[in-house]
């Protein structure tokens, strides 16, 4: 019995063993853990002794790995293999079935564990909350935005709801809200293909219930550890829902840009902006924006202050609709 439990014991030590990462840093110590991801010039391990660690990357000299990944470069080129130490500062091994590539690592932008099952297993994002009031008119202001992001090795998801209610006395509750989903089947070269939907409402533009569905093809025209620059062009239709009217439908185009930029010194700082243009096909003549901004900074790990600025157009409006609708919000948000 004694040497049954002897050899289980070997065995599960053993196992351990080959699953058992190494990263060597820029300050000479060498961690041993277990190799998560890297994303946003930041690799994340797991230790025994410190639980989940990220470090930024550019302080990392050498990493190695047995497990699968996907290691994605600048130019878009996706690898699958595990992590070998090249013995040399600053490059990466990928064992890439049997045969070894050595890259830069400054050329590498994400790093990826191969990650059996459903597309729910791993989500990154970030949820904040803003409340605002007013004793002179006796104002309320509530706002709240979710972000979801989950990137496989052929796909990337993306989910986000933003809500505005504004209550003031003598005067009826202002709503604004969208929710919004994106699938982005990913090609070579970064070019992707995307398919997305959108359900809104404006009470400023007289919106009750927009929603929409569309196509489109575009590109990350920047992918750097610092940045990402992404352009879409595609088709959409839409149905809209009016105060007081019928349901209006019509085909669009669909034209969006998207920046973000991210700086994990410390305190952590991230920007985000999107423009989408909407302009009109069967409504020949009529454009429709969108614009989001937010820049955010860390306060401590995980919390963070935010500052969002939204903007919607539409230059063709009834007379008694405001052709624009704009914010600013502050609020305090968690990153998950």
């Amino acid at each position: 019995m004694l040497a049954l439990l002897a050899i289980l014991f070997l065995s599960a030590e053993a196992a351990l063993a080959q699953r058992t990462g190494m990263v060597v840093l820029l300050n000479g110590d060498r961690l041993t853990c277990d190799v998560r991801e890297l994303e946003r010039n930041r690799l994340r391990v797991s230790t025994d002794s410190m639980g989940s660690v990220r470090i930024d990357w550019d302080d990392v000299l050498r990493v190695s790995s047995p497990e699968p990944f996907i290691i994605e470069l600048g130019d878009g080129r996706r690898l699958r293999g595990s992590l070998v130490d090249s013995g040399v500062d600053r490059m990466l091994m990928v064992d890439a079935a049997g045969e070894s590539i050595t890259l830069d690592m400054g050329e590498v932008v994400r790093i990826d564990e191969v990650m059996e099952g459903a597309i729910t297993d791993r989500w990154d994002g970030q949820v904040s909350v803003g409340l605002n009031y007013t004793q002179a008119n006796n104002t309320t202001a509530f706002s709240g935005a979710f972000d979801a992001r989950r990137r496989d090795e052929n796909f990337q998801l993306t989910v986000n709801a933003s809500t505005f209610v504004r209550s003031q006395d003598e005067a009826s509750d202002t709503r604004r809200f969208n929710v919004g989903l994106e699938y982005r089947r990913l090609l070579e070269e970064r070019w992707y293909w995307a398919a997305l939907g959108l359900l809104e409402r404006n009470d400023e533009l007289g919106v009750d219930l927009r929603s929409l569905a569309g196509l489109g093809y575009g590109r990350f025209l920047t992918q750097t550890n610092r940045s990402l620059w992404s352009a879409t062009a595609g088709i959409a239709v839409t149905d809209e829902q009016r105060a007081g009217d019928s349901s209006q439908n019509d085909v669009e185009g669909y034209l969006d840009t998207r920046y973000e930029f991210f700086l994990y010194d410390t305190p952590e700082t991230s920007l985000n902006t999107a423009v989408t243009l909407f302009p009109g096909i069967t409504d020949s003549g009529r454009l429709r924006a969108n614009l989001t901004f937010y820049i955010k900074r860390e306060l401590i790990s995980d919390l963070f202050l935010e500052l969002r600025v939204y903007g919607s157009f539409d230059n063709r409006q009834p007379d008694e609709a405001e052709r624009s609708d704009y914010g600013l919000v502050t609020s305090v948000g968690y990153s998950f």
